[in-house]
């Protein structure tokens, strides 16, 4: 399936020496131009001339940590790698919005919105981020309970719900690593 990234990927990577094209074919090359021009506006991308990397787009999150500004462009791809192609269970996304909570670097913290930007981020993930699938876990002893004081035992005495009794150690595990991709991530290069 073709997605949007794919299509401005497609767009981006064309090099055509203008001098070569008929007036025909440089005219159809200026209206794929403005049409690309025309989405980066839509999706709020700033345009640059100069060749650099876009921001992706951000919805819900801080635009500073600590004082830094955040370079959402490495965020994403960091965890594109290290988390979302590893998931298994689509509640393992509420590992990952929890981090972001208890960092504080989300601006908008409904389930909703943070699954809207997961998509918008992550559109062809293995198991999708809907606030469904993380909504029973926000709600529960893990949602309620600071991370750093979560006991498994508790969790088990607590489960409610569509909760799974293995999801804890799942989510336990990423937690941790999350922080940390977080810590590298965030930090200055």
């Amino acid at each position: 399936m073709t997605t949007l990234d794919d299509i401005l990927n497609a767009i981006d990577g064309v090099t055509v020496m203008l001098n070569d094209l008929r007036s025909e074919e440089r005219r159809r090359f200026s209206s794929i131009c403005e049409r690309q021009r025309d989405i980066y506006r839509f999706l709020g991308i700033p345009d640059t001339d100069d060749g650099t990397r876009q921001q992706p787009v951000n919805h819900i999150f801080k635009r500073f940590h600590n004082g830094r500004p955040i370079d959402f462009l490495r965020l994403r791809d960091t965890l594109a790698t290290r988390f979302v192609s590893q998931i298994r269970y689509a509640y393992e996304w509420f590992s990952l919005w929890k981090v972001f909570y208890e960092l504080r670097l989300l601006e908008r913290t409904t389930l909703t919105d943070f699954a809207r930007q997961m998509f918008a981020w992550y559109p062809d993930a293995p198991r999708m981020c809907t606030a469904d699938s993380i909504g029973d876990y926000r709600s529960g002893y893990l949602g309620e309970t600071p991370s750093t004081l979560w006991d498994e035992q508790a969790y088990r005495d607590s489960i409610r719900g569509n909760q799974s009794r293995t999801a804890f150690s799942r989510i336990s595990l990423w937690n941790q690593e999350l922080r940390e991709i977080l810590r590298l991530s965030l930090r200055n290069p």
